[in-house]
């Protein structure tokens, strides 16, 4: 009989190890593609949402892809020999890649009247409205805590704001408080200092080492853990995030989850690729896709049908919108290998209007790879 391995998510790190896991293997394995709904939704997509550039079904994608079954369904619990599905039954399998993301722990921030709290397409649908209607006043974009995906998303989310409330002429201003004592400290190279300066250049007040303290929020106003205050009539939150439960039971109860070179956690044969991984790469879709790649590469070796010959070498870009138009791209490369035997080559270009064919191209390339079957 054919082995079987299981992949869990279509997002970047899930669809490469299925891709990669097909093409390598080819017959001689069955592969199982595990989306919650069989749809992938395109994550860079949420500013758009919020500003309604664009509605969120535009960023989702049905997932077909040839030679694998894609099985909508809800994973309750991942182990090295399959996966638990909503209902208590058991998909066995040889081998499990994990791509779940993190978990959006929407429940932690009160439900109040102008509070909003998403960081995907579907959940900011329900702040659009509110983006829209605002006229004058405070507008308020919170990074609830350490660890978030997309790390230069929330400063991207404020200024393409600053720069719709402009061109609208409205009296709107904006405030980003974030738990970082300086954005994206650990790329350096002048990162931390563009986007504090690109904020300032829009407007936009930035306040370090702030935490919210969900338990002292109003409608009106939040209190965060060093006693500080702000009044806003709009209030924009990245939730906390946390682990994905279907992986709670792994050992380590920390957010993100432990791995070694090959990907793969505590539980033999369960491999967690993606936004969940406890390393030194950046949350971006290039270090997912690299290390889908990796641990299919594993998982055959293990399997043995193809030799392992090392991970993968991530060549993440990270698109941060300006408003008006102008994105700046931020390339990193690891032309001597993975940290902390190689250092990281990292560029920043931009702000420019040229750059914004480049986040258009990310979408087309995204949503070409999960529709296989229509090409």
């Amino acid at each position: 009989m054919r082995k079987r391995v299981i992949v869990i998510g279509a997002g970047p790190g899930g669809v490469a190890a299925a891709r990669r896991l097909r093409n390598r293997a080819g017959d001689r394995l069955e592969i199982v593609l595990i989306e919650r709904t069989g749809v992938a939704e395109f994550l860079p997509g949420t500013i758009a949402t919020v500003l309604g550039e664009a509605p969120a079904p535009h960023w989702r994608q049905p997932v077909q892809l040839r030679g694998i079954v894609v099985q909508p369904a809800e994973v309750q619990r991942a182990t090295g020999r399959g996966v638990v599905l909503a209902g208590g039954r058991m998909l066995e399998a040889d081998a499990v890649i994990a791509a779940p993301g993190l978990h959006l722990a929407l429940t932690v921030v009160p439900d109040r009247p102008n509070v909003f709290a998403f960081w995907s397409p579907s959940t900011a649908e329900a702040a659009r409205a509110a983006v829209a209607r605002l006229r004058s006043g405070r507008l308020a974009v919170i990074i609830s805590g350490l660890p978030y995906r997309c790390p230069p998303a929330p400063y991207s989310l404020a200024m393409q704001l600053a720069a719709f409330y402009r061109q609208q002429r409205r009296d709107v201003q904006l405030v980003l408080t974030t738990p970082e004592e300086a954005p994206l400290a650990s790329l350096g190279h002048g990162i931390p200092e563009f986007l504090l300066r690109s904020c300032a250049a829009a407007g936009i007040e930035v306040q370090l080492g702030r935490r919210p303290d969900w338990s002292a929020a109003s409608d009106q106003a939040i209190t965060f853990t060093d006693g500080n205050r702000l009044a806003f009539d709009l209030a924009l939150v990245i939730p906390p995030h946390t682990r994905a439960p279907l992986l709670a039971t792994l050992p380590d109860d920390e957010v993100l989850v432990p791995v070694d070179e090959r990907l793969e956690t505590a539980e033999p044969g369960l491999f967690v690729v993606g936004d969940a991984t406890r390393t030194p790469l950046p949350r971006t879709a290039g270090v997912a896709t690299a290390q889908g790649l990796t641990a299919a590469d594993a998982v055959l070796d293990r399997l043995g049908l193809t030799r392992y010959k090392g991970p993968h070498l991530p060549a993440p870009e990270c698109y941060i919108g300006h408003g008006e138009g102008r994105y700046s791209r931020i390339t990193i490369r690891f032309p001597d290998g993975l940290p902390p035997d190689g250092q990281p080559d990292i560029r920043l270009e931009g702000p420019s209007p040229a750059l914004a064919a480049g986040f258009a191209r990310v979408f087309d390339e995204w949503r070409a790879l999960r529709t296989e079957r229509n090409q």
